[in-house]
């Protein structure tokens, strides 16, 4: 009886222990996160005499086809043409928000559907 005690007590003991190590984890995570994201910041990689170090790639696709072929033409325009950097600027963070709202979604309903799962066993014992 007394092992049977102790079993429970160390099985009691493991969650606890779980949830601190996930704790761990997740905040390491999160700071190596934040010291990639911060990483160019402190070492400037980027084209030192260029106007904008860190341009996007459709510049940097521009100006290589037309030192390839200076007569090329595109296939079409664009549709509202050229935007004002601001507008532009936001279009990226509403891709960006609407891309970590899709992200966190599937995380959030993956992490529902576990602790479901989970409290359906507990309560099956």
């Amino acid at each position: 009886m007394n092992a049977k005690n102790n079993a429970q007590i160390v099985d009691a003991q493991a969650p606890s222990r779980t949830k601190k190590n996930s704790l761990w984890i997740s905040m390491g995570l999160i700071i190596l996160v934040a010291v990639i994201a911060m990483f160019p910041l402190f070492f400037n990689f980027g084209d030192k005499d260029s106007e904008e170090p860190f341009a996007g790639t459709d510049s940097a696709a521009t100006e290589t086809i037309q030192e390839i072929d200076p007569n090329y033409e595109p296939w079409f325009e664009p549709l509202v043409g050229e935007l004002p950097g601001e507008v532009e600027s936001g279009l990226f963070a509403l891709q960006a928000v609407i891309g970590a709202g899709v992200l966190f979604y599937v995380i959030g309903f993956y992490r529902g559907k576990a602790a479901a799962r989970s409290d359906k066993r507990e309560k099956e014992q």
